[in-house]
């Protein structure tokens, strides 16, 4: 699920879809132990980074959140909600 959403990110150009999966991805990292590490091992940082100056202004906000999660990993973000 998680290559799909990547996917998405590289390939659509649906604001809505391309929020959601920046959700999605967030809601892993919060939630999976390992969240952080199996998507920075899926090269999914780059492709967020690229959303956070999107046109969409729920997009950028969903990849955003999803940058902060990335970063600061699901320990010290729990207390971000969108």
């Amino acid at each position: 699920i998680l290559r799909v959403l990547v996917t998405i990110l590289d390939t659509s150009s649906d604001p809505r879809a391309l929020a959601v999966a920046c959700h999605d991805i967030s809601q892993f990292i919060q939630h999976h132990p390992a969240g952080r590490g199996i998507v920075n091992d899926l090269k999914a940082k780059q492709r967020v980074m690229k959303l956070m100056n999107h046109e969409s202004s729920e997009v950028s906000k969903n990849a955003l959140l999803c940058a902060q999660r990335l970063f600061l990993g699901a320990k010290y973000a729990s207390f971000m909600q969108a």
